[in-house]
């Protein structure tokens, strides 16, 4: 029986691909699959690059901070 089964579903699947229509849809479908995959990989591109764009500004905006807290201790001390 489930041999026959099996037999059967190897049939309509033969079918299904002989049938331009289907083979057709099928021929899209990668295609939508392809161009998905390409627009995935550009995106975890961009990830990477605003990551390290991130990373460079926060490196430029530490010390900014730290001599901005350094000058405003030193003449909080000058003025007391």
């Amino acid at each position: 029986m489930l041999g026959q089964l099996a037999s059967v579903g190897e049939g309509a699947i033969g079918k299904l691909a002989q049938n331009p229509v289907t083979h057709r849809a099928l021929e899209g479908a990668m295609q939508v699959k392809e161009r998905v995959e390409k627009l995935v990989n550009g995106l975890e591109s961009l990830e990477q690059r605003m990551t390290a764009v991130e990373q460079r500004l926060d490196a430029l905006e530490k010390p900014k901070r730290r001599a901005t807290t350094t000058k405003s201790t030193t003449a909080a001390k000058t003025t007391a």
